[in-house]
């Protein structure tokens, strides 16, 4: 029941958030969602209007978040594991993030106070709002930024706006936001199904991983990415490790191997993955983590 309630919850987060684009944000000289990425959590950002072109929102554009789903530009959350399993799945996981874009913050947080779905639960000297049927906190403490979580509002108000420290390098999450998503893990505990396996072996060996989708220039889904290892030694292994992964998915899925050539490269303890063509299926996998219970977002069981 916990997996699924999560599953739903995170789905409904992200597509929430899913229509149209004017470019409203408190943060200008850094990304917001900058200050995630404690160790172990999945950080995922997404730019509303690319993203739209993979995943199919139709379902998202009515229900009780409409009127907000046509003012957000970017969702960023981050998905972590109270229980520090290491058995655990991303379907266990708790999240917490923000949705960006022309969110005026009184209007907002007025008409959840006045809403009958929602809850004003007082902690601290803060306040925000309760859905028990959808399993979210909600508020907006800021024009232009609605923070969100499925059971640590003050982790999302403290970790990413209140007390905010950058855990993701500039360079990486520029990056990130260039995409039509992009994916950050620092320290992981699990892995995110692209297509490659990872040991678990090899992950507790992992530095960081940084991933990002994008189209390329015939319009293919793509994936870039720098996996950041503890070793030079590490990294020269998972060089091997993956284009070994790369050739055997390829050839059990009898698809062709195309040009191999830039596509895993190695500096120092930093594996860089180059335009790596991503077939349906692993696009579906990655879709999966956002759309797989649209009729949530509508307001529906």
């Amino acid at each position: 029941m916990r997996k699924i309630k999560t599953i739903c919850a995170v789905s409904l987060v992200s597509l929430l958030f899913l229509t149209s684009c004017v470019h409203h944000t408190p943060f200008v000289q850094e990304h917001y969602f900058e200050a995630m990425g404690d160790e172990g959590e999945v950080v995922m950002t997404f730019s509303v209007e690319d993203a739209s072109r993979i995943i199919d929102m139709s379902d998202a554009e009515t229900g009780i978040f409409s009127a907000l789903l046509k003012r957000v530009d970017r969702v960023s959350f981050a998905l972590y594991n109270q229980s520090k399993s290491e058995d655990s799945s991303l379907s266990d996981y708790s999240f917490y993030g923000g949705a960006e874009g022309n969110i005026p913050s009184f209007l907002t947080n007025t008409s959840l106070l006045y809403s009958k779905e929602w809850d004003k639960i007082e902690e601290e000297e803060n306040h925000y709002y309760r859905n028990d049927y959808l399993g979210l906190d909600v508020y907006s403490p800021k024009s232009g930024l609605l923070l969100f979580a499925s059971d640590e509002y003050m982790k999302a108000y403290n970790d990413t706006y209140k007390e905010r420290t950058k855990k993701i390098e500039s360079g990486l999450a520029n990056r990130m936001a260039d995409g039509l998503f992009g994916v950050y893990i620092r320290s992981p505990q699990t892995m995110i199904d692209i297509g490659i396996e990872i040991p678990q072996a090899v992950l507790s060996k992992t530095l960081s991983i940084m991933l990002v989708f994008e189209e390329d220039d015939e319009q293919n889904i793509v994936l870039n990415g720098e996996i950041t290892m503890e070793s030079d030694k590490l990294a020269k292994s998972l060089s091997i490790l993956l284009k070994s992964s790369y050739i055997s998915t390829k050839r059990r899925n009898r698809e062709p191997l195309g040009d191999l050539t830039g596509l895993f490269t190695l500096d120092e303890n930093k594996v860089s993955i180059a335009n790596m063509l991503m077939n349906d299926q692993q696009i579906e996998s990655i879709t999966g983590l956002f759309s797989p219970l649209t009729t949530l977002a509508a307001g529906e069981r």
